[in-house]
Parts: C-alpha cells; sequence; structure tokens
C-alpha cells in the first residue's frame, strides 16, 4: 500500500467518524476496501488521534447531560445522596455475559498501572491495566457506543477506554481524574484533548470481600456489583474542576476487582451532544 493509499484511506475513515458515522461501520467499510485487520486497527487508532479541537464547551449544558435527565426516569439509575457532586450509579448497565466476554479481554493484555504524575510512590496505585480501547476490538467499540449514548456525550470526546485488575490487596489510593490547573500534568495531558469532565467506571464482577469506591469528602462507598455503572461529573457546573470527586480505589481483600473506565473530555469531534441522544428522553 502506498504513502498516497494511506493518506486517502485515513481521510476516508476521519470524515465519516467526524460525520458521526459508527466505529463499527467505519471498520466495516475499511474491510470491505480490503485491509487486513491490523491495518484497520492501525488506521482507526490513528483516525481516534487525530482528533480537532471543538467549539467552546458549556459547561452547564454537560452539568445536565442526559444521564442526569435518565436518572429522573429510570429505575436502575439512582443519584448518590450528595449536594457537592454529582454521582450516579447505574445498576444491570452491562449484562453479565458481556461482563464475561470483557474480564477475558482485560486479561489478555495487562501491564502494570501508572499516573500522571511523575516519581510517585508505587504504592498509590497497585492495580494492572489493560488499554481496551487500542485493541480495534468490536465488542469495545460498541461498549465505547453504549456509555456515550447512555451518558449523552459523543464517544470521541473522550479517551480511549481501560480496563483494570485489582487482585489481593491492591487498590488506587484517594485521587482525583481531572488534572489539577497549574501543574505540569494539566499542561502536558490536557493541551490537545482538554479537561477530563464525565468519568463512566463499570463493575465486571462481584468481588468477594472488600474492592469498593469511597467517595470520602462526599462520605459515600459504592460497592462492587457484577455489571453496574458508576457515573461523576469532575467538573462544577461553572467548568472549574470539583475537589469533591477525590475517590479511593479500595483494597480488594478477598477475590479480584475489574472494571471498565472511560474518561470524557472536553473537546472531540463535531457535536458533544447528539440530538439522537437525547431523544428517548
Amino acid at each position: 500500500m502506498t504513502a498516497a493509499m494511506d493518506e486517502d484511506l485515513m481521510t476516508y475513515a476521519w470524515v465519516r467518524l467526524r460525520a458521526g458515522v459508527e466505529p463499527h461501520e467505519v471498520r466495516r467499510q475499511l474491510k470491505l476496501k480490503g485491509l487486513g485487520e491490523a491495518q484497520v486497527r492501525a488506521l482507526m487508532q490513528e483516525a481516534h488521534d487525530g482528533r480537532r479541537p471543538s467549539a467552546d464547551v458549556s459547561y452547564p449544558a454537560l452539568a445536565n447531560a442526559a444521564i442526569v435527565q435518565r436518572a429522573l426516569i429510570h429505575p436502575d439509575i439512582q443519584r448518590v445522596p450528595a449536594a457537592k457532586a454529582q454521582l450516579y450509579t447505574w445498576k444491570n448497565f452491562l449484562v453479565p455475559d458481556v461482563c464475561d466476554a470483557v474480564v477475558e479481554l482485560i486479561d489478555q493484555r495487562l501491564r502494570d498501572s501508572t499516573t500522571a504524575v511523575p516519581f510517585t510512590d508505587p504504592k498509590v496505585r497497585t492495580s494492572r491495566t489493560s488499554d481496551l480501547g487500542q485493541l480495534g476490538h468490536d465488542l469495545i467499540m460498541q461498549l465505547d457506543e453504549l456509555m456515550a449514548e447512555a451518558i449523552g456525550i459523543h464517544w470521541s470526546y473522550s479517551d480511549v477506554t481501560q480496563g483494570q485488575r485489582y487482585d489481593l490487596d491492591q487498590e488506587y489510593k484517594a485521587h482525583y481524574d481531572y488534572f489539577l490547573p497549574g501543574t505540569r500534568e494539566h499542561q502536558v495531558f490536557c493541551q490537545f484533548l482538554g479537561q477530563r469532565t464525565w468519568t463512566f467506571m463499570i463493575y465486571l464482577n462481584d468481588v468477594e470481600e472488600g474492592g469498593g469506591t469511597r467517595f470520602r469528602r462526599l462520605e459515600k462507598t459504592i460497592m462492587p456489583e457484577k455489571g453496574k455503572a458508576v457515573i461523576w461529573n469532575n467538573l462544577n457546573p461553572d467548568g472549574s474542576v470539583n475537589p469533591y470527586t477525590i475517590h479511593h480505589g479500595m483494597k480488594v481483600r478477598k477475590g479480584s476487582k475489574h472494571i471498565i473506565t472511560k474518561w470524557f473530555r472536553e473537546r472531540g469531534w463535531g457535536e458533544m451532544f447528539p440530538q439522537e441522544y437525547y431523544r428517548s428522553l
């Protein structure tokens, strides 16, 4: 394949993704053009990484995303009683068979988890991570779209999906998901995609003992439950970071814990709040 053909296919994929064509459909179209699985995966990853800055962010709109409205009408979605932050749980967000399939994918490719702050004590985060979003797997791409629709923000306004595995006594000590303004980490990790906005986390198994998510400043602890999602806004309605979202992935005391984590961002392709995500509300 020539460089010109590579560029043409990159443009083909990027234009369709920017126009809102679902990722699995773009993958299918690329395969029909004769590309192999590895070529398709590389093109899709490059297209994802090639996002352009979008228009100014409406932080009040972010604070009123579809998940906020769905919580008023969906019996499985509940806002956790906490005045200082937007924090929700969604029971049975994923069915057990899907949870099991994602656990299997996570365990196929694991690396030591890291933090954005250099020279952090390695005991702060002792889990292992799987970069699921880089696999180009149909199931993960479909989950990307499912989480995006559930929260009401287009999937392109997000980091690639990650999976984590916590074994006995592993944890992630109290931390924020946002990057603290004025720090080197904020400068490095927010220069292209902007600040993290919402977090979407899903428990993939029932933990025998421990493994809860503790929001210490809210005095709330959410325990793992297979298929349950935990969703929160890391920002205030004025766009400032919310320190009340500090949370601790508590130690697993027996068994293991698998989760999905997806962080949404300020920048992506086109419309942040696609109208089709809101038609059922």
